[in-house]
């Protein structure tokens, strides 16, 4: 098993990317509030993983034009059209679609091959949070009071695709690895009550012939120029992301200005513990303990594998960090190391996965 693991930092100098908006538990209830979580006595202002998520779909909508899988709505649950083969995004991000139809027992559900992190504040509240306080008054009578919370900030996050999963497709009898039904998920009759079932089982068939699926048994998996091609677009776009909360009165670049990928064989991701930190008000990147950590990794790091660093100037000159020091302490890892800007240690790490599938 292969994936492709990496830690992204976003700066967020004056941004309000993804807010709670009004906590009625509070007695103050006109405030709109970011999201924060508690650890070890700090809050910390975070974004949600399926906010990132979203920009991630949008993203890969956006610039490379991938077809995204339409949204239905069936009794009270929302769910994509399940459709691995057409639709790359569920292929990716996985989905879940579990009830009856027509009689027929419709569920499937596919594990998703990108899991990722929420985009961790490293700073915690108190080194970040502030509220804007405001007045509505562009209409007649007496101004109208509001607050806003927003931060400044540096977020980090993490993710891990699986690209032996990617572009597979698994048919057991097990939760997130029944990924499609197929003629043996159907009643032996054929009337108006489940045509539709019929149909989609049909046309999946025809689609998978189409695009050369080799199909066994118990799992599907697409010819090896389609796996790749969505695995590395979906890590390509790490350039691209754009959306975001209040992006009208805080205008914030979300793209990241830091970046660390490298292929594990194994499902461990070694950036998500506290390599970046806060140090009475800095962010610090603790090179020494990264490279111990890759050294004791090194039985599950390919062959030639290189950890690919890629960094904004502007944004480390303003953390202060010594990036010749940074890498010379990584090099003591013993792993190769690729060093460039954010585009060529992208570029670079795709060139890797892409070999992967040959």
């Amino acid at each position: 098993m292969r994936f492709a693991t990496g830690l992204v930092l976003i700066d967020a100098p004056h941004s309000a990317l993804n807010m709670l908006g009004i906590d009625e538990s509070l007695a103050d209830r006109n405030v709109t509030r970011v999201k924060t979580f508690k650890r070890g006595g700090k809050r910390y202002p975070y974004v949600s993983p399926q906010a990132w998520r979203y920009w991630w779909r949008s993203t890969l909508k956006e610039h490379f034009n991938w077809e995204l899988s339409p949204l239905y709505r069936e009794q009270k649950q929302v769910f994509t059209a399940a459709n691995p083969l057409k639709y790359p995004d569920d292929d990716i991000f996985g989905y879940m679609r579990a009830f009856k139809k027509g009689g027929v027992n419709v569920t499937v559900t596919r594990v998703s091959p990108l899991k990722n992190t929420p985009l961790i504040s490293v700073l915690p509240d108190r080194n970040s949070l502030t509220v804007d306080e405001g007045y509505a008054s562009r209409h007649e009578g007496d101004p109208v009071p509001y607050s806003q919370e927003f931060y400044s900030t540096v977020f980090k996050g993490a993710f891990s695709l699986d690209l032996d999963a990617v572009g597979r497709f698994t048919i057991i009898s097990k939760a997130g690895f029944k990924n499609l039904l197929t003629r043996g998920d159907l009643p032996k009759s054929r009337n108006k009550n489940n045509e539709e079932i019929f149909q989609e089982v049909e046309e999946m068939e025809k689609l998978a012939q189409e695009l050369g699926v080799q199909m066994n048994e118990k799992e599907w998996l697409m010819p090896a120029e389609i796996r790749k091609k969505r695995a590395s677009e979906a890590i390509k776009a790490l350039r691209f992301f754009s959306g975001g909360a209040k992006q009208t009165q805080y205008h914030t670049d979300i793209t990241p200005k830091f970046v660390l990928l490298l292929n594990v064989d194994a499902g461990i991701n070694p950036f998500i513990s506290d390599i970046v930190y806060e140090e009475k008000g800095d962010i610090k990147f603790d090179a020494e303990a990264l490279a111990k950590r890759l050294s004791d990794l090194k039985d599950v790091i390919p062959e030639g594998a290189k950890l690919y660093l890629g960094y904004d100037d502007g944004f480390v000159k303003s953390l202060g960090w010594d990036m010749d020091e940074i890498v010379k302490k990584l090099k003591e890892s013993g792993i190769g190391v690729f060093v460039g800007t954010v585009k060529e240690a992208i570029e670079g790490f795709v060139k890797e996965v892409e070999a992967y599938y040959g």
